[in-house]
């Protein structure tokens, strides 16, 4: 079943009970299961069609895990948000429903998100 109307995704990855995905433009959007503020929207409120993550038009690449999701942009910025047992975004102890940038490296191409321990 195609999700939406858009056909100008040109990345698209799974995590655990959601999905988020990068479009041609360079807007990143998500959906699904959104427990941990995993979606980026600045909320705990499932999604059951994409939703934009903010309005930046830089993302290049996205990775979903299983109640987090890290992107980077073209500006070689990495970026994450979720669930962050253990530090694991990167940002320190505390839980993001937004996106926030990692370090001050602009050295960044892909990302690739692990999974949670339960």
């Amino acid at each position: 079943m195609q999700v939406g109307t858009a056909t100008t995704w040109s990345t698209v990855r799974a995590g655990a009970s959601y999905t988020c995905a990068v479009r041609t433009d360079g807007t990143a959007w998500c959906w699904g299961s959104n427990t941990f503020g995993q979606l980026g929207l600045a909320d705990a409120t499932d999604r059951t069609s994409p939703v934009q993550i903010g309005a930046a038009t830089t993302w290049s690449k996205i990775s979903g895990g299983f109640h987090h999701s890290c992107a980077s942009r073209t500006d070689g910025t990495a970026w994450c948000w979720g669930n962050n047992p253990e530090g694991r975004l990167g940002l320190g102890p505390a839980q993001l429903a937004s996106p926030a940038q990692v370090g001050a490296t602009t050295t960044w191409t892909t990302v690739s998100s692990g999974k949670d321990r339960p």
